[in-house]
């Protein structure tokens, strides 16, 4: 997995088993940072940064390869597009699949997923964190922090008390 704090790598590496995380605000040469930690490639990667992150794990693909292409947080931003990705081309020979998904896309199965994470999350089988933030008027507060990585799992704004 990979992370912007040291915190959140060790959440990953400890409470959900993770293999390796790297931090990649602190990794210096990205690609060298995955490769030491996946030495084995990657089979499966799923793509929400973009960015520099995307052209590392490029460059570290097994055959056969299939990228989930969900998002790139890296270039909502930018005034102007980033040049790149850098290396498509590793995707030829390696017969790389990559697919973009959007949820809206399927939401015939909301109710079987409903059920079956909703089963999980019962019987402790899926480990999550949030981070909640106080009051409607710290909302814009708690968006921006997003951006900045300054929340641990989902980020939350708690409108009201709790009802008890």
């Amino acid at each position: 997995g990979t992370a912007g704090s040291e915190e959140k790598c060790a959440y990953l590496t400890g409470e959900l088993s993770l293999d390796a995380a790297v931090n990649y605000k602190t990794a210096g040469d990205l690609y060298t940072a995955l490769r030491d930690a996946c030495p084995q490639g990657l089979d499966v990667y799923f793509e929400n940064v973009g960015g520099a992150m995307l052209d590392a794990v490029l460059r570290l693909l097994n055959p056969f390869s299939r990228i989930v292409l969900c998002g790139m947080i890296s270039q909502y931003n930018l005034a102007a597009p980033e040049p790149g990705p850098r290396f498509l081309v590793t995707m030829i020979p390696n017969r790389t699949l990559m697919q973009a998904f959007i949820i809206s896309d399927h939401l015939d199965r909301h109710a079987e997923f409903i059920r079956e994470v909703g089963g999980w999350l019962a019987a402790g089988k899926l480990k999550y964190r949030e981070t909640v933030v106080e009051g409607i008027e710290n909302a814009p507060k708690a968006f921006l922090g997003l951006f900045q990585g300054e929340n641990l799992g989902k980020m939350l704004v708690r409108l009201a008390p709790d009802p008890k």
